[in-house]
């Protein structure tokens, strides 16, 4: 009796790829939906057309699971958001928080959930705490650079790349992900990022 072929190593790999992006992005749509606190591993694995068991090949429980996404998610942020080479300053830093604005608004939902899960479980937390050290980083170097150079007011970068971060990080989560603004009517994309980083530049720069 003829053996049936065993799948190459590579099909097997590949498999199990499409089976974790599966569950992560069933447990995406959830969460954005649901928000963690309703969505269930059971919810997960029904929308990921997956068995529980074959959820726990690859996950430990459904933090890891959100813990994963908020990475990626915060990958594509730190990304997207580089400031562009080109251009004036003002539509360098324009360039910037408008990406990460964009972005940031794609996850709103999904970064919501983060701040609340970031109470009580530590990875994410320190995924969170992980995106603003990056963002202040790559901040105070460049204010560091124009420092030097004589470009800007009497500034500390490192307290000044702080304190831009979480100003544009705030806007964000208030904004965005809790629909907070102070009068009647929405705000707009283009007028937030405009403000932000004309208060940025003012701030900065001579």
């Amino acid at each position: 009796m003829a053996k049936t072929p065993r799948k190459p190593r590579s099909d097997k790999k590949a498999m199990a790829a499409e089976t974790r992006s599966a569950i992560l992005r069933a447990a995406q749509a959830l969460f954005a939906a649901k928000g963690f606190f309703d969505t269930t591993i059971a919810d997960i694995v029904k929308a990921a057309g997956v068995s529980r068991g074959t959820f726990y090949l690859y996950f430990k429980d459904r933090e890891d699971v959100f813990a994963t996404l908020l990475s990626q998610a915060v990958d594509e942020m730190f990304l997207l958001s580089a400031s562009r080479q080109t251009g004036s300053r003002q539509e360098r830093i324009e360039s910037a928080n408008r990406a990460y604005l964009e972005t940031f608004r794609r996850h709103r939902a999904f970064m919501r959930s983060a701040l609340q899960v970031a109470t009580f479980d530590p990875r994410v937390a320190e995924a969170l705490s992980g995106l603003r050290g990056k963002f202040i980083a790559r901040i105070r170097a460049h204010l560091e650079r124009a420092v030097a150079r004589g470009e800007c007011h009497d500034i500390d970068p490192a307290i000044t790349s702080f304190l831009l971060v979480i100003m544009v990080e705030f806007t964000a989560y208030s904004w965005l992900s809790f629909g907070w603004q102070p009068d009647q009517g929405e705000f707009e994309v283009d007028a937030i990022v405009r403000e932000a980083s004309a208060l940025w530049a003012r701030a900065v720069y001579k």
